[in-house]
């Protein structure tokens, strides 16, 4: 696993993020390029309180942006183990 790192989430259409600090399953840093980003990445959240823990579980739509790229990710969660699976849209 990487280093925590922020993470942008958008729930639901939000035009404003919300930060969290994710740790991503990966032994090599994320590339910087668009078009070297990686179709599918996995982690988990660190610290999710319970309210932003149950808003990213009830949300019809979780979209991601997980570095200065902008790619966008949408992603599934796991409330019991705070994990994610995120695959680029």
């Amino acid at each position: 696993m990487l280093a925590a790192q922020d993470v942008a989430i958008f729930l639901n259409n939000e035009l404003k993020a919300t930060h969290q600090v994710a740790e991503l399953d990966r032994d090599t840093a994320l590339p910087d390029a668009i078009r070297d980003m990686p179709d599918q990445v996995c982690g988990r959240f660190i610290d999710l309180d319970a309210s932003l823990m149950h808003a990213i579980e009830v949300a019809w739509k979780r979209v991601m942006i997980l570095n200065p790229s902008h790619v966008l990710y949408t992603f599934t969660f796991d409330p019991q183990t705070s994990a994610f699976a995120a695959r680029k849209r």
